[in-house]
Order: C-alpha cells, then sequence, then structure tokens
C-alpha cells in the first residue's frame, strides 16, 4: 500500500507548511497542496472532488490535512466522505503532517487516531508551563 498526503487551506497556509516540511524531509516526502480560494476563476468544489475521485483506493491510502473544523475546505472534503475511503483530518499544524508524512503507509489508517491525539497535545499555552516548572526547579532546593 501506498500513502498520499494532500494538504488543502484557506490561502496559502499550505504551500508555506510545506516550506517548513522541506526544510526538515528535503524532497522526500511528495505532498500536495491545495491553495483554495486564491483563484476566483477555480471551482475549488471540482477540484475537491477531483482530488478525491483520481485515487486509486486499492493500493493507496489518501490522506487530506485541512486547516479548520468548520471551515469551507473542511466542508467541501467533509461532503465527499460518503463516497470515497479517505481520511479527512483537521488542524493542521506542522506536528500533525510530520507524523503522518513518516508513518508507513500499511500503518497509517490504525494510526491516524493516535497522531491526531499527540499533535492535539502539542498545543499548550507555554506561559502555564513556564511557570509550573519554574516552581517545581525551585522547590528542588
Amino acid at each position: 500500500m501506498e500513502k498520499r498526503i494532500v494538504v488543502a487551506t484557506h490561502g496559502r497556509f499550505s504551500e508555506g507548511i510545506l516550506t517548513s516540511m522541506k526544510m526538515i524531509f528535503g524532497d522526500q516526502t511528495p505532498i500536495e497542496c491545495i491553495t483554495a480560494y486564491v483563484d476566483s476563476d477555480t471551482d475549488y468544489q471540482e477540484l475537491f472532488r477531483r482530488t478525491v475521485a483520481e485515487n486509486d483506493y486499492a493500493t493507496t491510502e489518501l490522506i487530506v490535512l485541512t486547516d479548520v473544523l468548520g471551515g469551507s475546505v473542511n466542508n467541501e472534503f467533509t461532503k465527499l466522505l460518503g463516497e470515497y475511503p479517505f481520511h479527512l483530518v483537521c488542524g493542521l499544524n506542522l506536528a500533525l503532517l510530520l507524523e503522518v508524512a513518516v508513518c508507513p503507509a500499511d500503518t497509517v489508517s490504525e494510526q491516524l487516531p493516535s497522531i491526531v491525539e499527540r499533535a492535539r497535545d502539542g498545543i499548550a499555552l507555554v506561559n502555564g508551563l513556564v511557570g509550573s516548572t519554574a516552581e517545581a526547579d525551585a522547590n528542588e532546593f
């Protein structure tokens, strides 16, 4: 089984996060970007449908990562879930993309829930963490 990753976001966020990925991995991990709603001549609903419909599900796991739950990009892909067996994950961040990229294709389906959880756990208000760490360090002496 192979793996295909599509990052679809509002504006050019997908290109920016791909640039960050390439700083870490180079061009080793093929990731497709969709920069939605930047070109008024593009039918994005059709582009999203074509992206999902053209995947060979017999040989390739398709993972679509979007930026915002309830946003137009995620909503349009959500409409396609009943027709095609792809994975749709929203809340894109670099930690999530890195883990999806390095996850073996043959286990990505079962690993996605824990990958999403780890990416979620990596979101924190650091101010509270720094205060707790500083107090713990002070109490050691």
